[in-house]
């Protein structure tokens, strides 16, 4: 089970990756405003005018809702990063955002570094294909196990057309750690009336060795311009974890968003049909959070 533990190590980890944030979201090179946008899991890749493109990016949200599921313990996030564009379509990035221990052992930020290619047919048709790493500093799937770790390699592929966007994520490696727990992975148990049972998430009922990768998300996305600055969005997407088959999920948004001064500021709406298991409701000493259920989050961001 995710457990947050508290020591003078893990002070200094926490210091070390509020630092390493810190210098991801302010801004230290001349960064372009214009541009053609197209979105990336938490950010906006630009498709430059120029031959190179720098841009920078800095947010706070109530709650981080990632594919439906809170990444910080239903608590706000600090977020913020750097993309460079080449006008050929190519890109690379790294992101990151604060977490919460409770869900993710020993960690307290999520840090990903992307890259890919951003290509065009026409005006209305587009598509992308990417790598993505998302790592946890610090964070281990068992204290038992110091290899096991919640990092995650992806492979992301997508199509857009005008304003509706199809993507897919396949997991190169496990799904966010989760694996048998013989081999020192994270293998959620299910919940019944706020209790751990002894039923497992995984197909074979914590029998065998299991491994998620090949896990796999699909995801429809399709933007709406109302009026200049003002855009509504809707958003469908599953989750089909491999070997884990009660840890698979269908998750709902809508949002809004509206540009004034410079920023953005966003509402959005999420639900899921996530089961109830210690993956997606954390229960720890004298705290007990449903992470996948409805969730409303207010964010702001800058991009420069």
């Amino acid at each position: 089970m995710k457990t947050n533990e508290v020591s003078f190590s893990e002070a200094k980890r926490k210091l070390f990756n509020s630092l390493i944030l810190a210098a991801l979201v302010v801004p230290g090179m001349a960064l372009a405003e214009d541009g053609e946008f197209t979105s990336h899991k938490e950010g906006k890749h630009v498709i430059p005018a120029s031959e190179h493109t720098f841009t920078a990016n800095v947010g706070l949200t109530s709650d981080y809702v990632f594919n439906g599921i809170s990444q910080n313990f239903r608590t706000p996030a600090l977020q913020g990063g750097f993309d460079y564009a080449h006008s050929s379509g190519l890109y690379l990035g790294t992101w990151a955002s604060s977490i919460s221990g409770n869900q993710y052992t020993n960690a307290s930020m999520e840090w990903d570094v992307y890259g890919g290619y951003n290509g065009k047919v026409n005006d209305d048709l587009g598509y992308n294909i990417g790598l993505m790493e998302v790592v946890y500093p610090g964070g281990k799937t068992s204290l038992t196990a110091p290899n096991k770790k919640w990092d995650t390699s992806e492979l992301l592929l997508g199509g857009t057309w005008k304003g509706l966007n199809i993507k897919y994520t396949y997991t190169l490696t496990d799904w966010y750690g989760i694996s048998s727990a013989n081999g020192g992975g994270f293998e959620p148990f299910m919940i019944v009336n706020n209790v751990a049972t002894a039923n497992c998430a995984s197909d074979n009922n914590c029998a065998g060795n299991l491994n998620s990768k090949g896990s796999g998300y699909i995801e429809a996305n399709y933007t709406y311009e109302v009026s200049e600055g003002l855009t509504v969005t809707g958003h469908a997407g599953h989750q089909k974890v491999k070997n884990f088959g009660k840890l698979s999920y269908t998750d709902y948004k809508l949002g809004v968003n509206k540009t004034y001064a410079g920023f953005n500021f966003g509402l959005a709406y999420t639900k899921t049909n996530a089961t109830d298991n210690q993956l997606y409701h954390v229960i720890t000493a004298g705290d007990n959070k449903k992470l996948g259920g409805s969730i409303l989050a207010l964010s702001v961001s800058r991009s420069f």
